[in-house]
């Protein structure tokens, strides 16, 4: 008994060190702000608001992040709302609970390399799980899945994944000593599985790592699977084939018409990103880190540039050789497929920009496992065992002391935006955030507001797809009341051949004003608006978008629900299942007061909804809910 208290005791300490750790690396970040799609999926994000605990209110703030993902990533929604009833928008709080998870997740990551370590490396201590461990929880890859708020979908999903590995590999290993097992260990995992779905889709990759730790690890053929286990699997395999094809006919194939590049393209440049993100696990040089890729060039063809070829290549020797010696080394097999698999995803032909660093929040821990373990294992065979404590101090200074460095810049925006920028100054995003933020600390130096615009223009000029910097230098220069600058604009967003960056502007502009969030200024937006659908050659579908924005225009920045609805009756009679524009003209019934057609429009709507509209269709049910509500009340 008095072993056993000591080893909690040892354990509990070992724990409590790793998680004060994790907490003096990150705690200057938390004083940082919120950053890019932090402001449209939290700040700007009104259903987040939790006035009572019903299972409506909870259910549209859960389901307000249906542009976030096929499945909205309710999970995650839901702990930003829980955020938000309790510390309103303070930035401090959402960082905080990321940091929190991010604790979590490293003691996770210790415990199921704990449990994989005997059969991967019998010779290395069990003292390596926790120095893996800290080591990834310390890594400055693993920052902007922390401190930027919105990544928490990516931390958070990864906790029901950590959870879902550990269960299944420990009673897999209870298996194989034939002890008795709980009958619903499969339903748990499956539950925990789906948990971690609902926080970001990125948990499709689960199966994957399940399949590595049983050929690796488990080696299945010693104890066969029972039937139970076997079915849940195959449900499992199954679920994830039909998510994939869904996906890829409801979401990728359009999702290109707003990328710079093709499938094939994508594909190609992945092969260079993979070893972009080999540099930055394996070199960790604090300027190679930022929050925004975009300055990494695209590969046209598999020569063009020509390391494309060579990164193919390489990868599939490194693979060859690395599993060549799985009998001699199974654990450096285990970790280059746990950081290939985690990437199957994020890295294949799904329209995603082309590089983010949180990619490797889950896939990164292999590379930090294969690194750390082949120098603990190399020494084992010396007798030279203080020089491996050594190397895991200089090791675990060296990303710690990165990682503190980012975190303290991440506490200013600004700085941080201009320090990743002096080292990455082809990058159009931070161009355009160190822009953003120039011109929104302005306050009255007009050095700093020349500067901010000078930086949009330059953003503007790298970006291939123009809609962010084009938006912004239009509403600077309308809130400057800069009418030089806005008939300069207007012309050139006009002419760009995308459709969808001008369509994009112009909803951009409608919303800010039409919203309060930007200064009121009709002209300008109603100038826009009439001159892209007055250009040749406009796609329907284009100008069929461009109208429904116009319509909203009339209805809320000028007050005008009758030529709203004229515009809107059109639409409606081109597309007469669109549910959303019938939505839209029943709004603008109640607006101009005619409440009997806005109800029978909006009972037709509610009648037309799809049974899985109480989900995934929620804030358009909410919005003719209370179309009839009000219609009710008057």
């Amino acid at each position: 008994m008095l072993i056993d208290r000591s080893e909690q005791a040892r354990t509990a300490l070992a724990a409590g060190l790793l998680v004060a750790l994790v907490v003096l690396v990150y705690l200057p970040g938390l004083k940082g702000g919120f950053a890019f799609d932090d402001y449209h999926t939290i700040v700007q994000n009104p259903a987040l608001e939790l006035h009572s605990l019903r299972l409506d209110t909870l259910l549209d703030a859960a389901m307000s992040g249906v542009d976030t993902g096929p499945l909205g990533r309710p999970l995650a929604m839901l702990s930003f709302a829980v955020n938000r009833s309790l510390a309103g928008l303070a930035p401090w709080s959402y960082k905080a609970t990321n940091l929190a998870i991010h604790a979590l997740n490293a003691l996770l990551v210790w415990s199921l390399i704990a449990r994989l370590l005997p059969s991967l490396a019998p010779r290395v201590p069990q003292g390596a799980a926790w120095l893996i461990a800290a080591l990834w929880a310390v890594h400055p890859i693993n920052l902007t899945s922390v401190l930027y708020v919105v990544q928490r979908m990516t931390s958070l999903s990864a906790t029901f994944m950590l959870l879902t590995l550990l269960l299944y590999t420990s009673c897999r290993q209870r298996q194989l000593r034939n002890e008795a097992l709980p009958t619903a260990w499969p339903l748990a995992c499956l539950s925990l599985a789906l948990l971690a779905l609902l926080c970001k889709e990125v948990a499709l990759s689960l199966p994957l790592y399940l399949l590595l730790i049983e050929a690796c690890v488990l080696r299945s053929g010693r104890a066969p699977l029972s039937g139970a286990s076997r079915a849940a699997l195959m449900v499992v395999a199954v679920g994830v084939l039909a998510a994939g094809i869904g996906y890829f006919l409801h979401d990728i194939a359009p999702g290109y018409a707003g990328r710079e590049f093709t499938p094939s393209e994508r594909l190609w440049s992945e092969a260079r990103v993979m070893f972009a993100y080999l540099r930055l696990l394996v070199l960790p040089a604090p300027g190679a880190y930022a929050l925004f890729h975009d300055d990494i060039a695209l590969s046209r063809s598999w020569l063009t540039p020509p390391d494309t070829a060579l990164a193919v290549v390489a990868l599939v020797v490194m693979s060859a050789l690395i599993f060549a010696r799985r009998a001699r080394q199974p654990y450096l097999a285990f970790a280059w497929g746990w950081f290939l698999l985690g990437h199957v995803l994020e890295s294949s032909v799904i329209p995603l920009e082309l590089m983010h660093e949180h990619r490797n929040y889950l896939p990164g821990l292999g590379i930090v496992a294969a690194l750390t373990l082949a120098v603990t294992d190399g020494l084992s065979n010396t007798a030279r065992p203080p020089l491996g404590r050594v190397c895991a101090i200089l090791a675990m200074a060296v990303l710690s002391g990165v990682t503190l460095s980012r975190a303290a810049l991440s506490a200013d925006p600004l700085q941080l935006a201009e320090t990743e920028l002096a080292h990455h100054p082809l990058s159009p995003r931070l161009w355009y955030e160190a822009g953003r933020l120039r011109v929104a600390t302005a306050n009255a130096e007009p050095a700093r507001h020349a500067a901010g615009i000078a930086a949009l223009e330059r953003a503007a000029a790298l970006a291939p797809i123009k809609t962010l910097p084009w938006s912004a230098l239009l509403k600077t220069a309308i809130e400057d009341q800069d009418q030089a600058t806005v008939a300069r604009l207007i012309p050139i967003i006009v002419a760009e051949p995308r459709e969808t960056v001008g369509e994009e502007i112009f909803r951009d502009l409608v919303i800010c004003q039409g919203y309060g969030q930007c200064r009121h200024d009709a002209e300008p937006v109603q100038g826009l608006g009439l001159a892209l659908l007055a250009r040749e050659g406009r796609s329907p579908r284009s100008r069929q978008h461009l109208l429904e924005w116009l319509a909203v225009f009339y209805a809320r920045l000028l007050a005008d629900p009758a030529a709203a609805i004229t515009i809107l009756q059109d639409l409606v009679a081109a597309r007469p299942l669109d549910l959303s524009l019938k939505t839209r003209l029943a709004e603008a019934y109640d607006s101009a007061g005619q409440h009997t057609q806005a109800v029978q429009l909006a009972r037709q709507v509610r009648a037309s909804l799809p049974w899985n509209s109480v989900f995934m269709q929620r804030p358009l049910r909410s919005r003719v809910e209370g179309l009839l509500t009000h219609a009710h009340d008057d």
